[in-house]
């Protein structure tokens, strides 16, 4: 299967141990590869001796679009939000808050600092 080919092939080629980075050019290589213009190559970081730490090398420009991107969908899910709230700003609630404080298993805390957080119209 290719797609078992191409993971192995990442594996090989694109993640690096921190001992790859310290005893090698290999950083120097990837960053000069960067220099070139927006790469969209990614390379995995880690730590051998902890299973937790690791990390991305990434071309900067290349996060900025991704970052970009990001926005983008986020900026439109919260206009479909807010143009979803309009359409049913009328209509009567059909859930007790009483299930919703249970469902999303609440506490007056959590609703304090989720109030602070919303924003009112004018």
């Amino acid at each position: 299967m290719k797609t078992r080919t191409d993971s192995l092939r990442f594996l090989r080629e694109r993640v690096l141990t921190v001992t790859d980075i310290m005893r090698t050019k290999k950083l120097t290589e990837i960053l000069d590869e960067y220099s070139k213009g927006e790469s969209e190559d990614v390379f995995v970081v880690e730590n051998t001796r902890n299973k937790n730490a690791k990390a991305i090398l990434l071309d900067f420009e290349y996060f900025e679009r991704l970052l970009t991107y990001e926005e983008a969908i986020e900026n439109t899910m919260d206009e479909l939000m807010y143009k979803k709230t309009l359409e049913r700003k009328d209509q009567p609630a059909t859930i007790d808050v009483a299930d919703v404080i249970d469902q999303l298993q609440l506490d007056v805390e959590e609703i304090i600092r989720m109030s602070e957080t919303v924003e009112e119209d004018e």
